[in-house]
């Protein structure tokens, strides 16, 4: 197949996908959010590999862009309630000290277990929908009557069952690097910004109207 081939074939995938995708759970998960917000409570982000990295971007914008002026030229006003957002990939320090005294399965749910409550949110992203990390994560935060948001592909494992809305990425691929074992991994992750992105800008309106 010739390159420009792949690059179409890539675009027409993405195209079925967004055609496809699940609206109504993106709403679920911003009505959680909003609530999360409304009550005070506390953002939870977890995923591996390069979700880690887009949660980092999603940390940025979680914490900031719905609070500052449409102009982007100064904060709202301090008597605005912010949202508290924590990005359990966020420390290296923290992480590899987790993973060396308690291993990796429970690098996040260590993070999640003492501090969660119910008018938190947990939102969890794992492409297979089985890292073990993610699963004992969800398991801690629904005893503690946390919220939860999954984001997945393919059949949507484990985190399909524990979450209360789980996103379940649609398709497959014949993309190069994405098939197999790691099927429509790219346009998991190229969904999951966006999904972060609506989530965002849903919340900055929902904030605005308050102002």
């Amino acid at each position: 197949m010739k390159i420009d081939e792949d690059i179409r074939l890539y675009l027409t995938e993405k195209r079925a996908i967004i055609d496809a995708f699940p609206v109504q759970d993106v709403q679920a998960a911003a009505e959680m959010l909003f609530r999360t917000y409304d009550e005070g409570g506390i953002v939870y982000a977890m995923g591996n590999g390069g979700n880690a990295g887009t949660l980092d971007h999603a940390y940025c914008d979680f914490k900031h862009h719905p609070f500052v002026s449409e102009d982007k030229s100064q904060p709202l006003s301090t008597t605005v309630k912010r949202l508290t957002f924590v990005n359990l990939c966020g420390s290296a320090a923290e992480l590899s000290g987790l993973v060396n005294d308690l291993g990796p399965d429970s690098m996040y749910s260590a993070s999640i277990q003492p501090f969660a409550t119910e008018r938190d949110l947990v939102m969890a992203y794992s492409g297979s929908g089985n890292s073990p990390n993610v699963v004992r994560a969800l398991e801690a935060a629904a005893k503690a009557g946390a919220r939860t948001f999954a984001m997945t592909k393919g059949d949507g494992g484990r985190c399909r069952e524990l979450a209360d809305v789980c996103l379940v990425v649609p398709g497959t691929s014949r993309f190069p690097g994405q098939t197999g074992r790691n099927d429509n991994n790219f346009h998991f992750e190229d969904a999951m910004l966006s999904v972060n992105h609506m989530l965002v800008g849903l919340l900055k309106q929902r904030v605005s109207q308050e102002v």
